[in-house]
């Protein structure tokens, strides 16, 4: 890929977040199956991660960029048991031409069958929802740096109603020659929707500008990360208005969020214990999710994760374990199966 060929990427990167700078984020309600972590390392450190990278072709996802060579005929399997018996599931392969890494992706949802009434409630039979991206990605290194960008056709279906996207996401890293140390910056969800539910919904697509940092301290066994999201919009906060609180004496007390909360939930931290080589343990804190869906007066899980990773010379196992809310949390399951070693 050529350099006129980036600066177009980047001029559609800096227009699309003068665009959506005006935007809340509530009004993201178009295929968000897209922010769901995909796998579940990417779970296992808090749901956002654009920096780590260690032979592991679910990046695709995550950041375009991180793609590498050492990714070869890697083949990725992911599932997630999601809420209310909805069914999530990804998939993802990279080859190489030349000096190009090629990566594949798909990512699936399905949300089970609904009873389809009339107006008066009578049952008409059923219908099914679900939603699907397939990804195409490509990375190119130059120098310490990796280029990276990906295409993605989404797709989804509500009874007879249906809406299509076309998206594409925009990635850069940075590692340091020396130092196991890697930078990440990535935009997501460029796009444009080439068909609503119906003629007079606006669909409004995920966007989001993230940036990251992965680094291991010499001495220590451990790859600590730092990633923010939302970086186009500083207020990222919900307040429901229903919920009215008061003091001893009655009075109403303000609902409001503070400057410093609002700060941070720009943030998630992750930190993978390199315990071993063939064991890793993985532990995560991802603060909005935890602000948002944290019950008051009740302490739980909300908002942290954690889980594992088993390497072996053929495959790679992982589990991710998320904290959401007191009615229920997530577990995620991933093998990355290493093609080069099982088909000769």
């Amino acid at each position: 890929m050529t350099k006129k060929y980036y600066w177009i990427f980047f001029t559609i990167f800096f227009l699309q977040i003068a665009k959506q700078g005006f935007c809340q984020i509530g009004g993201n309600g178009s295929f968000s199956f897209l922010n769901i972590p995909s796998n579940p390392i990417q779970l296992a450190l808090g749901g956002v991660n654009v920096s780590r990278s260690e032979k592991d072709v679910n990046v695709l996802f995550q950041n375009p960029a991180l793609l590498d060579s050492s990714l070869h005929n890697l083949l990725a399997v992911n599932y997630t048991p999601y809420f209310s018996g909805i069914n999530y599931a990804t998939a993802a392969y990279a080859r190489k031409f030349k000096e190009n890494i090629i990566a594949l992706g798909v990512q699936s949802i399905n949300y089970g069958n609904f009873q389809l009434t009339d107006a008066s409630g009578n049952i008409l039979g059923q219908f099914a929802a679900n939603d699907v991206a397939m990804t195409l990605s490509s990375s190119r290194t130059q120098g310490n740096i990796t280029f990276g960008g990906s295409l993605k056709f989404a797709s989804s279906v509500i009874e007879s109603y249906s809406a299509v996207a076309l998206l594409m996401d925009f990635g850069a890293i940075f590692k340091h020659p020396t130092q196991a140390l890697t930078l990440g910056l990535t935009v997501k969800n460029v796009g444009v929707a080439l068909k609503s539910y119906t003629p007079f919904d606006k669909t409004d697509l995920p966007f989001d500008v993230q940036a990251g940092i992965s680094f291991k301290p010499k001495y220590m066994p451990v790859r600590f990360s730092f990633t923010a999201h939302h970086l186009y919009q500083y207020d990222i906060s919900y307040l429901d208005k229903s919920i009215i609180k008061k003091d001893l004496n009655g009075n109403v007390i303000e609902n409001k969020i503070s400057p410093v909360d609002n700060f941070a939930r720009h943030f998630v931290i992750g930190a993978e214990l390199l315990l071993s080589k063939n064991f890793h343990a993985l532990i995560g804190y991802n603060h909005l999710r935890s602000a948002e869906l944290s019950q008051q007066n009740v302490s739980g899980f909300s908002g942290f994760s954690l889980g594992f990773l088993i390497h072996t010379k053929l495959f790679n196992f992982s589990y991710g374990y998320s904290g959401y809310n007191t009615a229920g949390n997530l577990n995620s399951f991933g093998l990355v199966c290493d093609l080069n070693r099982i088909i000769k």
